[in-house]
């Protein structure tokens, strides 16, 4: 074993070179096979109740965290599955081993038991941190994917699937809400005219404003935002909140590229009712409130109370344009 222990210092000074070349995959297979067969020796050597046979299993706690590690960092690694398998055959190999020929160096009690608590502690202490530390990463790793998943990656707000989830607690809750769908007056000739990146800067500088007021505001599509809210005594005029917001983006100070933009918005509001409870029909009804302010005056709130006016400029527009 001394023999080997020079062997192992000579090893791990080379080992230097390896990681300083980047060589991963050797680097890997390296390690892990002289710490296996260092192991298997020194328990063959010493009998099985010196310990040094549980480092085999703490090994593949370390390797298979190493693995992942590289995939996370893009590495090229090489599976270390063969490896695990491998030090599971040393293991009991050596177990086997010892059966018909003791170890030719048997260590006193007391030395065997320190050492058996030793190995133990360590390959304990590395195991708990490493699994702990997979179960965080699992963790943060499914609240990313859920956020990637119901969130719009422009403007960072809650997406359609998001949504659907709202719909189904407002389902459940039977409670009297109100729907508002908000639209970027003219958005195209802005892009056409300053381009995509222009539009990206107005869709996330929007969304912020939108998001911003108190109220969850999601992405609908496009250059449309969508407000899905239970009444409450908390906000009780709806129509004043909406409005107050599309007077803040009409005096916000849009400016691309040195040049400064005229950014305004509509709004359809609608609430559910005995005789609209369903959300597929509040939101028609909301669609129909926008679109009559669109094709009106534009930079609108529109709702119950302003609704057949503007459907009629609605009206005259299309008349107009025959």
């Amino acid at each position: 074993m001394a023999r080997f222990n020079i062997f192992s210092i000579a090893f791990y000074l080379s080992i230097l070179f390896v990681v300083h070349k980047g060589w991963l995959p050797f680097y890997t297979i390296a390690v892990y096979t002289e710490v296996a067969v260092h192991m298997t020796l020194a328990v063959i050597l010493t009998g099985w109740e010196s310990g040094f046979q549980v480092t085999l299993i703490g090994m593949n706690v370390l390797a298979f965290y190493a693995e992942y590690s590289g995939h996370t960092l893009k590495l090229k690694v090489l599976p270390v599955l063969p490896l695990s398998i491998a030090g599971m055959f040393l293991y009991l190999g050596s177990c086997v081993y010892l059966n018909y020929h003791p170890a030719p160096y048997a260590l006193p009690k007391i030395a065997e038991l320190r050492l058996s608590l030793l190995w133990g502690f360590i390959v304990f202490v590395v195991s708990i941190f490493i699994l702990q530390l997979m179960v965080i990463i699992a963790d943060s790793s499914q609240l990313k994917l859920e956020y990637q998943l119901s969130h719009d990656h422009l403007t960072g707000l809650p997406n359609r699937y998001f949504l659907s989830q709202k719909f189904e607690t407002l389902k459940n809750n039977n409670r009297p809400f109100w729907i508002a769908i908000a639209d970027i007056d003219d958005f195209k000739k802005i892009n056409d005219s300053f381009g995509h990146n222009c539009g990206d800067y107005i869709l996330k500088t929007v969304g912020e404003i939108l998001s911003s007021k108190g109220v969850q505001c999601c992405r609908w599509g496009g250059e449309e935002f969508i407000f899905v809210e239970e009444q409450s005594e908390t906000l009780p005029d709806r129509f004043a909140f909406l409005n107050d917001l599309r007077q803040t983006i009409e005096d916000h100070p849009f400016v691309y590229e040195g040049t400064e933009l005229k950014v305004t918005m509509t709004f359809g509001l609608a609430h559910s009712s005995e005789r609209k409870p369903n959300i597929d029909e509040v939101i028609r009804d909301a669609d129909e409130k926008l679109y009559a302010g669109k094709y009106g005056s534009k930079n609108r709130v529109v709702d119950e109370s302003n609704f057949e006016y503007h459907l009629k400029s609605k009206k005259e527009f299309f008349d107009s344009n025959r």
